[in-house]
C-alpha cells in the first residue's frame, strides 16, 4: 500500500487509475503512464514493477477505497428496528453513490473486467468485489435473523442489484435529455428516492 507521504507514487496510481480507467489494462501502456505523471520509465519500474504490477496496486487501492466507504456505512449494524434498519440501508446506498459519482474511475476499472479486460489476471473479482458483497450480506442477515426483515429475501441478489443500479445510473443517458443523468443533481436525487422504493421492496420492509 502507497504510504501518505510518498505523493510520487501516489500521484502514478492515480493517474494509471484514470487511464486504465479510460482505455483499460490493455489499451494503456506503462510508458503512457510514466509520461502522463511526468517520471521516468525506469522510476515507475523501480517503483511498481511491469504494467500487471501496477494494475494490481491500482485495483487494490481501489478496492481498498470502496470496502473504506462501505464498512464505515454498514458500521451501526445489527439494528434495533427496522426503521433502523432501513436508515443504515439508505444511508449506505446514498454514500456508495457519492462515492461512484466522486470516484467515477472505479466503477470503471470493474466495467472493464467486465467486458474481458486483463483476461490474464483472474481471481481479482473474487479477492475485491465479490468478498466486499459477501460482507454486505451477512451484516444484513442479522436483520433478518432478528425478524426485522423477510428471512426469504436473496439478499447476495439484493447488493448486486443496488450495485448494478448505481452503475447504470454512472453510465447511462437520460432518455429525454442529451446530458448525462449523473450530472444532473435533480436526477440524483430522483435515483436516490427510486433506490430507496428498491430497498423498502426488496426487504419487504413496513410500508413498503
Amino acid at each position: 500500500m502507497i504510504s501518505a507521504d510518498d505523493p510520487q507514487s501516489q500521484a502514478v496510481i492515480d493517474i494509471a487509475t484514470r487511464l486504465f480507467a479510460a482505455f483499460g489494462h490493455d489499451g494503456t501502456s506503462l510508458q503512457a503512464i510514466a509520461e502522463a505523471a511526468g517520471q521516468d520509465l525506469a522510476w515507475v519500474q523501480q517503483r511498481f514493477g511491469d504494467k500487471h504490477d501496477l494494475y494490481l496496486a491500482v485495483i487494490d487501492h481501489a478496492g481498498q477505497a470502496e470496502r473504506a466507504v462501505v464498512e464505515d456505512a454498514l458500521s451501526p449494524l445489527p439494528a434495533a428496528d427496522p426503521d433502523a434498519f432501513a436508515a443504515v440501508m439508505y444511508d449506505l446506498s446514498e454514500r456508495y453513490l457519492e462515492f461512484c459519482l466522486g470516484n467515477p474511475q472505479i466503477p470503471a476499472l470493474w466495467i472493464h473486467r467486465w467486458l474481458g479486460d486483463a483476461a490474464d489476471l483472474p481471481d481479482l473479482e473474487q479477492t475485491y468485489s465479490v468478498s466486499l458483497i459477501n460482507d454486505t450480506r451477512d451484516a444484513m442477515r442479522s436483520a433478518a435473523r432478528a425478524g426485522l426483515i423477510d428471512d426469504q429475501v436473496d439478499l447476495g441478489m439484493l447488493v448486486l442489484t443496488l450495485i448494478w443500479s448505481v452503475y447504470g445510473f454512472l453510465h447511462g443517458q437520460a432518455i429525454a435529455e442529451a446530458h448525462s443523468v449523473s450530472t444532473d443533481p435533480r436526477a440524483r436525487q430522483r435515483f436516490l428516492a427510486h433506490h430507496r422504493q428498491l430497498i423498502d421492496r426488496m426487504l419487504k420492509l413496513p410500508g413498503a
